[in-house]
Protein backbone atom coordinates (compact mmCIF):
# COMPACT_ATOMS: atom_id res chain seq x y z
CA UNK A 1 0.00 0.00 0.00
CA UNK A 2 0.87 3.70 -0.61
CA UNK A 3 -0.98 7.01 0.49
CA UNK A 4 -1.21 9.14 3.38
CA UNK A 5 -1.90 6.78 5.68
CA UNK A 6 0.40 5.24 8.54
CA UNK A 7 2.19 2.06 9.35
CA UNK A 8 0.41 1.39 12.10
CA UNK A 9 -3.15 2.26 10.49
CA UNK A 10 -2.13 -0.29 7.63
CA UNK A 11 -1.16 -3.21 9.52
CA UNK A 12 -4.11 -3.01 11.70
CA UNK A 13 -6.22 -3.25 8.29
CA UNK A 14 -4.58 -5.90 7.25
CA UNK A 15 -5.01 -8.07 10.85
CA UNK A 16 -8.33 -6.99 10.63
CA UNK A 17 -9.36 -8.35 7.10
CA UNK A 18 -6.68 -10.80 5.89
CA UNK A 19 -5.70 -12.00 9.68
CA UNK A 20 -7.14 -15.60 9.10
CA UNK A 21 -5.85 -16.67 5.64
CA UNK A 22 -3.49 -19.94 5.29
CA UNK A 23 -0.58 -19.89 3.48
CA UNK A 24 0.11 -23.18 1.87
CA UNK A 25 3.07 -24.86 -0.18
CA UNK A 26 2.92 -24.53 -3.88
CA UNK A 27 5.46 -25.92 -6.37
CA UNK A 28 7.83 -23.34 -7.86
CA UNK A 29 7.15 -23.28 -11.88
CA UNK A 30 9.21 -24.64 -14.58
CA UNK A 31 11.07 -22.00 -16.38
CA UNK A 32 13.26 -24.31 -18.37
CA UNK A 33 15.36 -23.14 -20.92
CA UNK A 34 13.88 -21.49 -23.97
CA UNK A 35 14.20 -23.48 -27.04
CA UNK A 36 16.94 -22.04 -29.29
CA UNK A 37 16.29 -19.15 -31.92
CA UNK A 38 14.33 -19.72 -35.28
CA UNK A 39 16.19 -18.95 -38.46
CA UNK A 40 14.68 -15.90 -39.40
CA UNK A 41 10.98 -16.25 -40.85
CA UNK A 42 8.36 -13.57 -42.22
CA UNK A 43 5.18 -15.13 -40.87
CA UNK A 44 1.85 -12.97 -42.90
CA UNK A 45 -1.35 -13.35 -41.15
CA UNK A 46 -3.88 -12.48 -44.84
CA UNK A 47 -6.46 -9.99 -43.76
CA UNK A 48 -8.82 -9.15 -47.42
CA UNK A 49 -9.90 -5.57 -47.09
CA UNK A 50 -7.39 -4.44 -44.93
CA UNK A 51 -5.91 -1.04 -45.70
CA UNK A 52 -3.08 -1.01 -43.53
CA UNK A 53 -0.32 -3.36 -43.34
CA UNK A 54 0.90 -4.09 -39.29
CA UNK A 55 4.20 -5.30 -38.85
CA UNK A 56 5.82 -6.54 -35.60
CA UNK A 57 9.41 -7.71 -35.14
CA UNK A 58 11.19 -9.24 -32.75
CA UNK A 59 12.74 -11.91 -31.18
CA UNK A 60 13.96 -13.17 -27.07
CA UNK A 61 15.10 -10.36 -24.98
CA UNK A 62 16.04 -11.19 -21.87
CA UNK A 63 15.50 -12.02 -17.53
CA UNK A 64 15.17 -8.83 -15.16
CA UNK A 65 17.80 -9.99 -13.54
CA UNK A 66 19.87 -9.91 -16.50
CA UNK A 67 23.42 -7.94 -16.79
CA UNK A 68 22.25 -7.03 -20.05
CA UNK A 69 19.23 -4.85 -18.76
CA UNK A 70 20.21 -1.53 -18.18
CA UNK A 71 22.51 -1.68 -21.31
CA UNK A 72 19.15 -3.17 -23.72
CA UNK A 73 17.05 -0.32 -21.91
CA UNK A 74 19.52 2.44 -23.18
CA UNK A 75 20.16 0.66 -26.71
CA UNK A 76 16.27 0.47 -27.53
CA UNK A 77 15.23 3.94 -26.72
CA UNK A 78 17.68 4.98 -29.30
CA UNK A 79 16.36 2.75 -31.32
CA UNK A 80 12.30 2.68 -30.84
CA UNK A 81 11.53 4.07 -27.49
CA UNK A 82 9.93 7.15 -28.15
CA UNK A 83 8.86 9.85 -30.66
CA UNK A 84 12.12 10.97 -30.54
CA UNK A 85 13.82 7.86 -31.74
CA UNK A 86 14.92 6.86 -34.94
CA UNK A 87 12.44 4.31 -35.85
CA UNK A 88 9.82 6.94 -35.08
CA UNK A 89 11.81 9.35 -36.65
CA UNK A 90 12.26 7.90 -39.90
CA UNK A 91 8.96 6.28 -40.77
CA UNK A 92 6.92 8.79 -39.18
CA UNK A 93 9.01 12.05 -39.50
CA UNK A 94 10.98 11.51 -42.55
CA UNK A 95 9.57 9.34 -44.70
CA UNK A 96 5.50 9.71 -43.54
CA UNK A 97 4.28 6.22 -43.78
CA UNK A 98 3.02 5.56 -40.52
CA UNK A 99 1.14 7.75 -37.35
CA UNK A 100 4.11 5.89 -34.77
CA UNK A 101 7.16 3.25 -35.01
CA UNK A 102 8.46 2.12 -31.37
CA UNK A 103 10.27 -0.52 -30.34
CA UNK A 104 10.27 -1.96 -26.68
CA UNK A 105 10.77 -5.20 -24.66
CA UNK A 106 9.64 -7.18 -21.54
CA UNK A 107 11.52 -9.30 -18.84
CA UNK A 108 10.50 -11.11 -16.33
CA UNK A 109 11.92 -14.44 -13.94
CA UNK A 110 11.98 -15.94 -17.40
CA UNK A 111 13.12 -14.19 -21.05
CA UNK A 112 10.79 -12.10 -22.58
CA UNK A 113 10.73 -10.41 -26.26
CA UNK A 114 12.10 -7.07 -27.56
CA UNK A 115 10.58 -6.42 -30.99
CA UNK A 116 9.44 -3.13 -33.33
CA UNK A 117 6.30 -2.58 -34.66
CA UNK A 118 4.20 -0.42 -36.92
CA UNK A 119 1.10 -0.07 -38.79
CA UNK A 120 1.45 1.75 -42.64
CA UNK A 121 -0.70 1.99 -45.26
CA UNK A 122 -0.41 -0.99 -47.89
CA UNK A 123 1.27 0.86 -50.47
CA UNK A 124 4.25 1.68 -48.11
CA UNK A 125 4.70 -2.25 -47.16
CA UNK A 126 7.63 -2.33 -49.29
CA UNK A 127 8.94 0.91 -48.13
CA UNK A 128 8.48 0.24 -44.14
CA UNK A 129 10.29 -3.11 -44.33
CA UNK A 130 13.31 -1.56 -45.97
CA UNK A 131 13.43 1.25 -43.65
CA UNK A 132 13.02 -1.13 -40.34
CA UNK A 133 15.49 -3.47 -41.70
CA UNK A 134 17.94 -0.27 -41.92
CA UNK A 135 17.58 0.54 -38.84
CA UNK A 136 18.10 -2.90 -37.28
CA UNK A 137 20.91 -2.96 -39.30
CA UNK A 138 22.35 0.14 -38.57
CA UNK A 139 21.99 0.01 -34.30
CA UNK A 140 24.01 -3.22 -35.17
CA UNK A 141 26.68 -2.12 -37.17
CA UNK A 142 27.61 1.34 -36.01
CA UNK A 143 28.01 3.05 -33.00
CA UNK A 144 25.96 5.60 -31.24
CA UNK A 145 26.92 8.95 -31.56
CA UNK A 146 28.07 10.61 -28.27
CA UNK A 147 25.38 12.97 -28.55
CA UNK A 148 22.49 10.45 -29.27
CA UNK A 149 23.62 8.20 -26.37
CA UNK A 150 23.76 11.24 -24.03
CA UNK A 151 20.21 12.21 -25.02
CA UNK A 152 18.79 8.21 -24.57
CA UNK A 153 20.32 8.18 -21.06
CA UNK A 154 19.02 11.57 -19.74
CA UNK A 155 15.71 10.51 -20.61
CA UNK A 156 15.54 7.63 -18.70
CA UNK A 157 17.07 8.65 -16.33
CA UNK A 158 14.81 11.75 -16.07
CA UNK A 159 11.92 9.31 -16.99
CA UNK A 160 12.29 7.19 -13.53
CA UNK A 161 12.81 10.58 -11.51
CA UNK A 162 9.77 11.61 -12.60
CA UNK A 163 8.15 7.98 -11.29
CA UNK A 164 9.56 9.21 -8.05
CA UNK A 165 6.76 11.63 -7.17
CA UNK A 166 4.01 9.40 -6.89
CA UNK A 167 3.73 6.99 -4.05
CA UNK A 168 2.54 3.94 -6.30
CA UNK A 169 5.84 4.50 -8.18
CA UNK A 170 7.68 4.19 -5.71
CA UNK A 171 5.65 1.56 -4.22
CA UNK A 172 6.15 -0.60 -7.68
CA UNK A 173 9.93 0.23 -7.84
CA UNK A 174 10.11 -1.50 -4.34
CA UNK A 175 7.77 -4.18 -5.31
CA UNK A 176 10.40 -5.25 -8.13
CA UNK A 177 12.77 -5.08 -6.17
CA UNK A 178 11.67 -7.78 -3.65
CA UNK A 179 9.52 -9.91 -7.12
CA UNK A 180 13.07 -10.22 -8.46
CA UNK A 181 15.30 -10.51 -5.28
CA UNK A 182 17.31 -7.52 -6.67
CA UNK A 183 19.92 -5.52 -4.34
CA UNK A 184 18.36 -3.18 -1.74
CA UNK A 185 20.36 -0.02 -3.43
CA UNK A 186 19.16 -0.94 -6.78
CA UNK A 187 17.85 2.19 -7.67
CA UNK A 188 19.87 4.00 -5.83
CA UNK A 189 21.99 3.09 -8.12
CA UNK A 190 20.38 3.07 -11.51
CA UNK A 191 20.94 6.31 -12.47
CA UNK A 192 24.41 5.41 -12.06
CA UNK A 193 24.31 2.51 -13.89
CA UNK A 194 22.17 3.75 -17.02
CA UNK A 195 24.54 6.79 -17.26
CA UNK A 196 27.71 4.29 -17.28
CA UNK A 197 26.23 2.44 -20.61
CA UNK A 198 28.86 3.21 -23.07
CA UNK A 199 28.57 3.19 -27.17
CA UNK A 200 30.57 -0.46 -27.04
CA UNK A 201 27.95 -1.42 -24.95
CA UNK A 202 24.80 -0.29 -26.55
CA UNK A 203 26.52 -1.46 -29.96
CA UNK A 204 26.95 -5.02 -28.16
CA UNK A 205 23.02 -4.93 -27.36
CA UNK A 206 22.25 -4.21 -30.31
CA UNK A 207 24.19 -6.93 -32.31
CA UNK A 208 22.58 -9.72 -29.48
CA UNK A 209 18.84 -8.86 -29.17
CA UNK A 210 18.50 -6.90 -32.68
CA UNK A 211 19.17 -10.36 -34.01
CA UNK A 212 18.58 -9.82 -37.52
CA UNK A 213 19.61 -13.46 -38.23
CA UNK A 214 16.73 -14.87 -36.08
CA UNK A 215 14.59 -12.17 -36.66
CA UNK A 216 10.25 -13.42 -36.04
CA UNK A 217 8.35 -11.01 -38.39
CA UNK A 218 4.47 -10.77 -38.30
CA UNK A 219 2.84 -8.91 -41.00
CA UNK A 220 -1.29 -8.78 -40.79
CA UNK A 221 -2.58 -6.97 -43.81
CA UNK A 222 -4.66 -8.07 -47.29
CA UNK A 223 -1.79 -10.12 -49.56
CA UNK A 224 -2.85 -9.40 -52.80
CA UNK A 225 -3.14 -5.31 -51.98
CA UNK A 226 -0.20 -3.67 -53.82
CA UNK A 227 2.45 -2.72 -51.09
CA UNK A 228 4.54 -0.45 -53.35
CA UNK A 229 4.57 1.61 -55.74
CA UNK A 230 5.23 -0.71 -58.74
CA UNK A 231 2.06 -2.40 -58.22
CA UNK A 232 3.60 -5.80 -56.79
CA UNK A 233 1.09 -7.41 -54.19
CA UNK A 234 2.61 -7.34 -50.66
CA UNK A 235 3.08 -11.07 -50.42
CA UNK A 236 5.54 -10.94 -53.02
CA UNK A 237 6.75 -8.06 -51.31
CA UNK A 238 7.89 -9.63 -48.42
CA UNK A 239 9.08 -12.67 -50.32
CA UNK A 240 12.09 -9.90 -50.43
CA UNK A 241 12.93 -9.88 -47.17
CA UNK A 242 13.09 -13.27 -46.73
CA UNK A 243 11.42 -16.48 -46.32
CA UNK A 244 7.37 -16.44 -46.03
CA UNK A 245 4.34 -18.38 -44.60
CA UNK A 246 1.15 -17.47 -44.92
CA UNK A 247 -2.10 -18.12 -42.77
CA UNK A 248 -5.46 -16.98 -43.01
CA UNK A 249 -6.97 -15.20 -40.17
CA UNK A 250 -8.21 -18.28 -37.90
CA UNK A 251 -4.16 -19.63 -37.83
CA UNK A 252 -4.85 -22.26 -41.09
CA UNK A 253 -1.86 -22.16 -42.92
CA UNK A 254 -2.17 -21.54 -46.56
CA UNK A 255 1.04 -21.25 -48.21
Amino acid sequence: MAGDVTYDEIVGLIKKHLGDWKGRTVSPPDLSQLPPPAPAKIFLVDRPGSVQTNIVAGDYAVRRTDPDYIPLTVMNRVLGGGPSARLFLNLREEKSYTYGAYSRFNADTYAGAWYANTEVRNSVTDGAMHELMYEFKRIREQKVPETELDEARHSIVANFALSLEQPAGLLNSWLTVKYYNLPEDYWDKYPEEVSKVTEDAAQRAGKKYVDTDHLQIVCVGDGKQAGNKDGQPIKEVLKGYGPVEVFDTDGKRLE
